[in-house]
């Protein structure tokens, strides 16, 4: 070989060798802090459902794949150039569908539990497992046509919700006592009591255990639920009142009086504004007790209202502005910021510490920032350092909103963080 093609093939040799290393910068299989990155960006720009843990698995596969399908990209689900390119410089915020929480090549509790949704409806043909393979798949599929969802195969914010609400299969459907007109009521027990009272729960209407027994705390429950409804209240599980807890409507519930003594979710979102503006309540339980009440009247104190203990609109509307930090510190942190819902990725809606979830909380690394911790986060407002999360490491901190949009609202952001006591 002469000395000039010996260079020529040298110097092509070497374009296509520096090509094929640039042509998958991240792929499956990957870890690190560039695939953090890469996940934070997903998030950002809504293809990934805020699950950040630096490891290239399937969902974040999946992600990568329905973001090159949606920007003409060759659909490899890896990240070459172009597709670093395209994500780094994506202008929206949010994917018909959400970001995505499931994908097939998971393996975990949670793909059970939709999978089990999907078997009792029909959607799933295979076995609940715990593994989402390609009957998952195609149940998913079959599942989003039929809920007119974006058919990806693949399990993402809206997809989850509408699982969610189809989880509603009651062994009774109708109750053979014909002496009775309502489904459930108080001293009914079991399986079906005990769902009724998870979704109570979830609903921030019920602060006790769940234990399949229909007592007054269950009974309570169900009435400002009816009452919430525009329905009547009885306290019993009616075929309307059923309907009402499986589909829940989104009101208003900010606009009436409450005080010592009250126990049920308007209660839970003003504990959870109160930690917002710096009154600790105590614990976040959905009950105005003691500690509330004395967080209302040193919130009536500073904000000059009348010093009550009630909470009425004029209480709310101070409530509802943005919070002021008073500037009295102990520490400032800069730190990476990103947002949570309380039922992100199948949630309990409880913090680490028992409390209910909500604007308000903020989970951290207990090395960093320890929990208890009274916080001011720059662009949210005070919280308490009362939850923690697998992906939480370091100088990150999670807050807690109360919807999907928030969360992608306030995206992934760098930080001032006050440690106020």
């Amino acid at each position: 070989m002469k000395k000039w093609q010996w260079l020529i093939y040298t110097f092509l040799f070497t374009l296509f060798t520096i090509g094929n290393i640039s042509a998958a910068l991240l792929s499956e299989g990957m870890s690190g802090a560039e695939v953090r990155m890469l996940q934070e960006q997903l998030v950002s720009c809504g293809y990934l459902a805020r699950a950040v843990d630096g490891e290239y698995g399937a969902t974040t596969v999946k992600a990568v794949q329905l973001f090159q399908e949606d920007h003409g990209l060759a659909v490899t689900g890896m990240v070459d150039d172009n597709t670093e390119e395209s994500i780094y410089n994506a202008t929206t915020n949010h994917r018909k569908g959400g970001g995505l929480l499931l994908a097939e090549g998971n393996q975990e509790t949670l793909v059970n539990t939709y999978q089990q949704i999907l078997k009792n409806h029909g959607f799933l043909d295979g076995e609940v497992d715990g593994v989402y393979g390609q009957d998952t798949v195609n149940a998913v599929y079959a599942f989003q046509r039929h809920q007119n969802l974006p058919v990806s195969g693949a399990i993402d914010e809206e997809t989850s919700v509408a699982l969610n609400a189809m989880d509603t299969s009651f062994d009774k459907v109708a109750n053979k006592d014909t002496s009775r007109d309502y489904l459930w009521g108080v001293g009914d027990e079991g399986k079906d009591v005990k769902r009724i009272q998870e979704k109570l729960k979830k609903a921030g209407y019920l602060t006790g255990e769940a234990d399949g027994i229909y007592g007054n705390d269950t009974f309570n429950a169900v009435q400002n639920l009816q009452a919430d409804s525009g329905i009547p209240v009885t306290g019993m599980i009616t075929e309307t009142t059923l309907s009402k807890l499986n589909h829940p409507a989104k009101t208003n519930k900010n606009s009436s009086v409450i005080k010592e003594g009250i126990s049920n979710n308007k209660v839970v979102k003003l504990q959870n504004l109160l930690l917002l503006h710096g009154f600790n309540p105590g614990i976040v339980d959905g009950s105005f007790g003691k500690g509330t009440k004395e967080a209302v009247l040193e919130m009536q104190k500073q904000y000059a209202l009348p010093v009550t203990g009630i909470v009425d609109d004029n209480v709310w509307s101070h409530l509802e502005t943005p919070p002021v930090f008073n500037g009295i510190y102990k520490k400032e942190m800069i730190m990476d910021a990103t947002a949570y819902t309380p039922y992100d990725g199948g949630g309990s809606g409880y913090t680490y510490s028992g409390n209910k979830a909500g604007k308000g909380h903020a989970a951290v690394d207990p090395k960093v920032i320890p929990i208890g911790s009274i916080l001011f986060v720059e662009g949210y407002g005070y919280c308490i350092a009362d939850d923690i999360g697998g992906t939480v490491i370091g100088n990150h901190i999670d807050i807690c909103v109360d919807t999907v949009d928030q969360a992608y609202q306030w995206g992934v952001r760098t930080v001032k963080v006050y440690l106020v006591r």
